[in-house]
C-alpha cells in the first residue's frame, strides 16, 4: 500500500522535479564578464536545494555574489517551488538573520540550523515559468507591480524576465518608478548570461524522491 502510493507521489511530482534540476544549480557570467569587463562583472549564482524531509516542501537557498568577494554575497534568500498546472512558481522569502548563512551555497553545513530562523515571504516577488519549448522556460515576475525595492530615496517597482535550460540562465532585472514606468536602475548594456558550471541532480535524486 505504501509503495503504491509513493509510486503515485513520484509520478505526480517528475515534472517539478525535473523542473527542479534545471533551475538549480551553479551559474557564472564569466566568459560574459571577460569578453566585457567594461560592462559585466563576474558573478556567480548558486541555487541549492534543500532537504525535503526538514522543510516538506520543494525549497531552495540562492546565493548572488561577485566573485572577487565570495564572503559577501548582495542577495541571499529561500525559493519554494510549486506547481499550478503547467505553470512553476518560485516564490521569495527573505531571511532572518541571514548573515549568519554566507558561505551555505559554498558548504551546505552552514545551513544547518536554517530552518529554526523565520522566513518573510516577499510578496509580489514569486517568479511564473512556463516551458516555452522541450527543456526550455521562460519566466516573469508575477503582475501589478507588488514587488517593491527602495532605491536611495525612490520607491521602484521590479521587472524581472528569465530564459533558463539545462546549461545556461539568461537574467534581466530592473526597477522602475511606480507612478511613471520610468527605469531607474538596472543593466543599461543587456542581459546577464550565466552559464551553469555545476549541478545538485544527484542531491535531488536522494533527497526529492
Amino acid at each position: 500500500f505504501y509503495k503504491k502510493i509513493n509510486y503515485i507521489y513520484n509520478m505526480n511530482n517528475k515534472a517539478i522535479i525535473e523542473f527542479a534540476k534545471i533551475i538549480s544549480g551553479v551559474f557564472s557570467n564569466k566568459e560574459q564578464a571577460l569578453d566585457n569587463p567594461k560592462n559585466f562583472a563576474h558573478i556567480q549564482i548558486h541555487i541549492r536545494p534543500l532537504f525535503f524531509k526538514t522543510y516538506k516542501c520543494f525549497a531552495f537557498y540562492s546565493e548572488q555574489r561577485y566573485q572577487h568577494d565570495i564572503w559577501n554575497p548582495y542577495r541571499q534568500s529561500i525559493n519554494k517551488l510549486s506547481q499550478e498546472k503547467e505553470i512553476y512558481i518560485l516564490s521569495n522569502h527573505k531571511i532572518e538573520a541571514k548573515e549568519r548563512f554566507t558561505g551555505g551555497a559554498l558548504n551546505l553545513s552552514i545551513l544547518d540550523n536554517l530552518s529554526k530562523h523565520k522566513l518573510y515571504k516577499k510578496s509580489g516577488c514569486s517568479m511564473y515559468f512556463r516551458e516555452t519549448e522541450s527543456g526550455n522556460f521562460s519566466g516573469a515576475i508575477e503582475s501589478g507591480r507588488k514587488c517593491n525595492i527602495q532605491y536611495g530615496k525612490e520607491k521602484t517597482y521590479v521587472k524581472s524576465k528569465v530564459l533558463v535550460n539545462k546549461n545556461s540562465l539568461i537574467t534581466e532585472d530592473s526597477g522602475h518608478e511606480i507612478e511613471t514606468d520610468k527605469k531607474i536602475w538596472g543593466s543599461e548594456f543587456g542581459p546577464l548570461i550565466f552559464k551553469k558550471i555545476n549541478n545538485f541532480d544527484c542531491f535531488i535524486d536522494e533527497n526529492w524522491q
